[in-house]
């Protein structure tokens, strides 16, 4: 298990993450390459992710911005060993029929817009034309999720149970910069509900506190050949969300 807590002052955030930053700039790839390259992987390959390639997606997420630079987050990864022992922990429970209950609340249908309904039946399209006519029931996509997608590694990012609505906004914005530094280094990545529906065994084989609830789960590694991952999705239009008043 590697557990990771970046908490930096503002003296070391300025005499080195950037300058460093600003050193290096040259070096990165092009954040609107980055940006549109990046999909939501579901098959992963057994190439495995090294400490040292886990800790430098980890270190370049943590320049996501946060109310008062609060920075209200912990990561804990698994890999090996205990990335297999919660695989097999799910598989059980999903035999013996548990239902999940994941430490943010599960939205209903009922809580999204018209446009949010029409854009997840547009996702189950998207998973036909992929896959075929069984959609998201195909054999190929349901091993896969029962397999938390086959990741080398899975990234938890947690916050203190009493965190407010802007920290689960922080802790977005740090998972998004996250996946997009992971891109930038040819590591693929995938945010999912799969990952973070059991808590209780995540928490007890990561050793995580009962003061930290875990607020989402990013599955990171490299892309097989499945067909899964041939899954497109499209965005509303920018006219449909996009208002300027002038």
């Amino acid at each position: 298990m590697l557990t990771l807590t970046f908490i930096y002052n503002i003296q070391y955030f300025i005499k080195t993450l950037y300058i460093n930053d600003i050193d290096n700039l040259e070096e990165n790839m092009d954040s609107e390459n980055i940006i549109y390259q990046r999909k939501s992987i579901r098959s992963f390959s057994s190439k495995k992710l090294s400490d040292n390639i886990i800790e430098e997606i980890v270190l370049d997420g943590t320049r996501a911005p946060s109310w008062e630079n609060a920075q209200p987050w912990e990561v804990y990864v698994a890999t090996g060993n205990s990335l297999e022992n919660i695989r097999k922990q799910y598989m059980d429970s999903e035999t013996m029929g548990k239902a999940p209950k994941s430490d943010l609340t599960i939205p209903g249908l009922g809580e999204w817009s018209k446009t949010s309904i029409s854009n997840v039946e547009v996702w189950g399209e998207s998973v036909k034309e992929a896959v075929g006519e069984k959609g998201t029931s195909d054999p190929e996509m349901q091993n896969a999720d029962h397999n938390l997608f086959y990741a080398p590694a899975i990234v938890y990012i947690t916050a203190n149970i009493n965190a407010s609505e802007y920290s689960i906004y922080d802790i977005g914005a740090f998972g998004q910069t996250l996946m997009l530094a992971a891109k930038s280094k040819g590591v693929d990545s995938i945010p999912a509900f799969q990952f973070v529906k059991y808590p209780d065994i995540i928490k007890n084989v990561l050793e995580i506190p009962d003061n930290q609830k875990i607020v989402v789960g990013i599955g990171l590694g490299y892309a097989d050949n499945s067909r899964l991952n041939n899954i497109l999705t499209r965005r509303e239009p920018i006219d449909q969300i996009l208002h300027i008043k002038k």
